[in-house]
C-alpha cells in the first residue's frame, strides 16, 4: 500500500515538473517575442492605392525615419498625417515587423467635378463630399464643370457649399452624369444645371431647387430621353424642376 502511495505522489511530482517546465518555456518565449517585437526598428516605408499622390509625398508626411523602433509609432497619428494630402481620402498603417515594414495605404478621392475660376481655367478638382484636390501632371475626367466657386481651395476642409454636395452625390443615383455639362453655383448658392447638347437642342440651363433631387434627376433623366432627344416640337429655352412632380419649360422665340 505504501509502495502504491509513493509511486502516486512520484507520477503527480514528475507531472507538476513537466507542468511547470512548459510554462517557464512558454513564459521564456513570450519574454523574448517581447523583447524582439519591442526592439524591431522600421527599415522601409510601403506606400500602395496611390496614383496622384506621389509615394515620396506619403513618406514625407508620415514622418517616420528609418531605424524607428516600430513600437513606438503610433498609426493613428501617422494616418492622420498623410490625409492632410488633398488627394488622399483615407489612410491605414500597417506595421509588418517581420518585414521590418511600414505600410501605408492610401484610398485617393474620386473627381466628380472640375471647378473652372472667373478667368475660364481649370482650378481644381471637387470630389462629392466637397474636398478639392490639385490638377494632377497627366490625368483628365470627364466630369461636369462648376462655376460660381472661389480659386483658393483648403486641403482638408469642405471647399463647395452643402447645395453642390447634394448635387454631386445625387448625380449617380439618378444614373445622370452624362446629361450634365456644367453646374453654376448662383449668388445665393444654389445651382443651375446645364445639359450637353441632347437631339437637336442645344445645351439647355436647368433649375433644380434644394430638395428631392436623385427624383428631380430622374425625371430630367426621363424628359431628356423621351423628349428632347426626338424631334423638337418646341423651341425650349429651359427647364425647371422645382415644382413637385412637375417639369415647366419655357420657350425661346425662333430666330428670324
Amino acid at each position: 500500500m505504501n509502495l502504491d502511495r509513493a509511486k502516486t505522489y512520484g507520477w503527480l511530482a514528475l507531472r507538476l515538473l513537466g507542468l511547470f517546465a512548459v510554462g517557464g518555456g512558454v513564459l521564456a518565449l513570450g519574454l523574448l517575442g517581447w523583447q524582439w517585437q519591442s526592439s524591431v526598428t522600421v527599415k522601409e516605408i510601403a506606400v500602395t492605392g496611390v496614383h496622384h499622390t506621389p509615394p515620396d509625398t506619403v513618406r514625407h508626411l508620415a514622418r517616420v525615419d528609418s531605424g524607428t523602433v516600430m513600437e513606438s509609432i503610433d498609426g493613428a497619428l501617422v494616418a492622420d498625417r498623410v490625409s492632410r494630402y488633398p488627394w488622399v481620402k483615407q489612410a491605414e498603417v500597417t506595421k509588418q515587423r517581420a518585414r521590418r515594414t511600414l505600410l501605408v495605404s492610401v484610398s485617393e478621392r474620386k473627381p466628380a467635378a472640375l471647378v473652372i475660376d472667373a478667368r475660364g481655367t481649370p482650378a481644381y478638382y471637387l470630389d462629392r463630399m466637397g474636398y478639392a484636390m490639385p490638377l494632377p501632371d497627366s490625368a483628365d475626367y470627364d466630369v461636369p464643370l462648376v462655376r460660381g466657386l472661389g480659386a483658393e481651395y483648403h486641403p482638408v476642409q469642405p471647399v463647395a457649399p452643402s447645395s453642390v454636395r447634394r448635387v454631386l452625390s445625387a448625380l449617380p443615383q439618378a444614373e445622370a452624369e452624362p446629361l450634365v455639362s456644367e453646374l453654376s453655383v448662383q449668388p445665393d448658392s444654389s445651382v443651375q444645371l446645364l445639359t450637353v447638347p441632347i437631339g437637336q437642342h442645344g445645351t439647355l440651363p436647368v433649375q433644380l431647387g434644394s430638395d428631392a433631387l436623385v427624383s428631380k434627376l430622374r425625371r430630367l433623366r426621363a424628359f431628356a430621353e423621351q423628349v428632347l432627344a426626338g424631334e423638337p416640337k418646341k423651341n425650349i429655352g429651359e427647364i425647371d424642376l422645382r415644382f413637385d412632380g412637375q417639369i415647366v419649360t419655357r420657350e425661346h422665340p425662333l430666330d428670324g
